[in-house]
Formats: structure tokens, sequence, C-alpha cells
């Protein structure tokens, strides 16, 4: 398999990473799918290049990177579409969250800086001087609650990492990347209803297409269920 249009979706998931990995490749795209335990065998069948990867591990994350650099090609396209949530043993009560998931959290976080160090070598190259360049966070609305539930403080923590890490990085960009903490809001900005999330891959994948052909536009970027950027808000 080999294109010039290299893609790394990591978190292929069921719903928004495989969305978007499928309109990916229908674009022309070569597809590397990144997941804890790739089914490597159906993964090939279905047109993709499957990785292992464990977003949680720095080195994981290097590995994962240099495989695909070795046999696709550097991305010019990264999806960072990892997620992880346990709730707090009393919904209440942030202390009794476990130690090991508020680490694990918080590493999925803080790993989107070694992503983005791995990816830039790709996009600093000669290959994709004139081929488009993006690194999309999927993100959520937790970074925008002033008191976010404590039920979600592992997940609260990942998600604002990694939007103030996608946020310096869009203000330094001198390349022309589309860096972008992208999320799925309702019609009025608020979390959506979760049955509309999970219906929200095909909405994810004509959204992060749009961000990664864009020429300019806000890092933070908030969209309604039908896919449009949501007209007036705050940004981070």
């Amino acid at each position: 398999m080999s294109s010039s249009l290299v893609a790394f979706v990591i978190g292929a998931g069921a719903n928004v990473g495989s969305s978007v990995a499928a309109l990916l490749k229908e674009k022309g795209y070569a597809v590397a799918l990144g997941s804890r335990k790739p089914d490597t065998q159906k993964v090939k069948q279905d047109g993709y290049y499957p990785v292992k990867i464990d977003a949680t591990e720095k080195d994981s994350i290097k590995a994962a990177f240099a495989a695909i650099n070795t046999d696709l090609g550097p991305p010019n396209v990264v999806v960072y579409n990892a997620a992880f949530h346990q709730p707090s043993t009393d919904p209440s009560d942030p202390s009794t969250l476990p130690l090991d998931a508020f680490d694990k959290g918080a590493s999925i976080g803080s790993n989107v800086f070694v992503a983005i160090q791995e990816a830039l070598v790709g996009f600093r190259s000669s290959k994709h001087e004139n081929n488009p360049k993006a690194f999309i966070v999927t993100g959520n609305s937790l970074p925008t609650i002033k008191a976010p539930p404590a039920a979600y403080l592992a997940l609260d923590i990942q998600k604002v990492i990694e939007q103030r890490i996608i946020g310096q990085f869009a203000r330094a960009d001198r390349i022309g990347v589309q860096f972008a903490f992208a999320f799925l809001v309702s019609e009025s900005g608020d979390i959506p209803p979760y049955d509309i999330f999970l219906k929200s891959g095909p909405t994810h994948a004509k959204v992060y297409w749009e961000l990664i052909n864009r020429k300019e536009g806000p890092w933070d970027y908030r969209f309604t269920p039908d896919g449009k950027k949501l007209a007036e808000y705050e940004f981070l």
C-alpha cells in the first residue's frame, strides 16, 4: 500500500474513528488504524494498515509512527481519537477516582504532545510540502465547563490537557498545519445527548475532512449535529 497522502487515526473505534478512516480512504488516503489490540487480518481486508498503539505509553506512540513512516510514508493527517473514562467510585467525590485511572487519563492527554512531535517530522518534510497537513483531536465540552461533574475527572483532565497543547501548537504554527480541538455540541452549544453522539461518526468525518482541507480557521472548533460550525461562542 502506498500513497502520497497518508492518514493515521489513533483510536480506531466503531463510531468516530471508523467513520473518519472510511472517508479518508474514499478520498484516496492510505490510512493507518491504531488501536491497542488490532484485528490485523480484518483491518487489512478492509483496506487499512493496522498499527498496535497504546496512547498511554510514549514509546508505543513513537513505535507506531516509526512503523507507518517505514511502510506507508509519514502521515500528513493525524486524528487523535483516543479517549478514556472511568467514573469516580462516588460520583460526587473526585478523591474516589482510582489513582491508576487518573494517571491513564492524564497520560492520554499529555501524550498528544508526543504524537504532535512525531507528526511534525512528516509535516515538515518535502514530501508533504504541497499536501494538506492536519492534526485533529477529538475533543468534548468538558474544558468549557466551569464546574464539570466530579465523576468525569479522568476524562476532564485528559481533554483539558489536550486542548491546551493543541492551542499552543496552533498559535505557534508556521507551516500551515490545521491544528484543531474539534467536538460535537448541541444546537445551543451544550453537551449533546449521548444517543446523538453515538450516531455522529459520519458527521465527525465530514467536519474533519473540511478541517483538513481548510486554509485557516479557529483551532477550537465546535460543530452541531448537522455538521455546521457553531455560530457564536467564546473561544478557548
